[in-house]
């Protein structure tokens, strides 16, 4: 059992950086290879692992993957590097380099018992058609559900989504080594499902006469209230008007004094001969008119608005059935008297 978990764990951890025997560019590795060298000894740890990925992806070589997973285990990313360990070992193991296989297998035993899991446990009842889980952007496997997976170091979202399901995630910290830490996956809700619960709106039922089960009166109201009326829309519209009116009216009231003003500082006495006094004072007495006027139209549609609104007021409709006992002599039944 041991053996298939690792195997399953070997190829999703490193899956996404490796591909299998394949003819490569080997100048570029070189190049790649000595770059990411050169970077860990001035201690640039996360360049020189892209570098010697990067190498690695090129031209596949036992070599450069014990360096990659050396330069994985100083740069703390624990799980990586011991996935890598293990790749090696089996690469050394498949060229018959036995000294090689050894020192792999004993790099990577040595990490094991620093290494942190993490579990995503998904119910059976979690378990809807097309469910998808997500670490990041990398796709899950299921046969990675509900049990511990090496992992690095690191803040993880967890997300979740199935067709017709409501979208689910959390965050996960893992801050150290030999930690272990567990997600549960929630049980999903159903869109069609939320959507009629916020859709479903039962109105009142009322009971129709003769069907309360009693033999007393019912007289139950029915009033319809309604703040706007047309005439009331009419009546918020003049208002507007008036209130525009009105405001127009003392802004060419005020312009009106101040031209007046200036009239009054060129040509102060009863008499003036200065046109542009004259002038001052001719566009003082306009713009006044202006101003009465406006006030004027303001005042009315006021005074309209508010007629309006009083008489555009909703009637309140009430109707009112009751359902009387009649008895008389030689005969019974039934009496419906309403007010409509």
């Amino acid at each position: 059992m041991m053996i298939a978990s690792r195997t399953v764990l070997f190829a999703v951890l490193v899956s996404a950086g490796t591909s299998f025997a394949q003819p490569g560019d080997t100048v570029g590795a070189e190049a790649l290879f000595r770059e990411g060298k050169r970077l860990m000894k001035e201690g640039k740890l996360a360049e020189a692992c892209d570098k010697l990925a990067a190498s690695e992806h090129l031209d596949r070589s036992i070599g450069t993957l014990l360096n990659l997973a050396d330069c994985r285990e100083k740069n703390h990313q624990l799980a990586t590097a011991w996935a890598t360990f293990l790749e090696a070992a089996s690469t050394a193991r498949s060229a018959g380099d036995p000294a090689r296989e050894a020192e792999a297998r004993k790099r990577a035993n040595a990490l094991e018992a620093h290494l942190s899991y993490l579990t995503i446990s998904v119910p059976d009842a979690s378990k809807v058609d097309g469910l998808v889980i997500k670490r990041g952007d990398q796709l899950v496997d299921p046969a990675l559900w509900n049990q511990g997976v090496p992992i690095d170091t690191g803040a993880y979202e967890i997300s979740g989504q199935a067709p017709g399901h409501e979208p689910w995630s959390t965050r996960v910290q893992i801050s150290g080594e030999a930690q272990r830490a567990s997600v549960e996956v929630p049980r999903f809700k159903q869109l069609a499902d939320m959507t009629k619960a916020v859709a479903k709106i039962d109105p009142p039922k009322s009971a129709a006469p003769g069907e309360s089960g009693d033999d007393e009166t019912s007289d139950t109201p029915v009033v319809e209230h309604r703040t706007f009326t047309p005439l009331r829309y009419a009546s918020a519209t003049t208002a507007a008007v008036g209130v525009i009116a009105l405001t127009g009216g003392i802004v060419v009231g005020l312009k009106a004094r101040d031209l007046q003003h200036q009239s009054d500082a060129i040509c102060p006495d009863a008499t003036c001969s200065d046109a542009r006094g004259l002038d001052l004072n001719n566009r003082a007495r306009s713009d006044l008119m202006t101003s009465e006027i406006l006030f004027g139209v303001g005042g009315a549609a006021l005074v309209t608005a508010t007629v309006l609104w009083f008489v555009g007021a909703p009637a309140e409709t009430a109707e009112r059935v009751s359902v009387v006992p009649r008895v008389t002599a030689g005969e019974a039944g039934l009496a419906v008297v309403g007010r409509f």
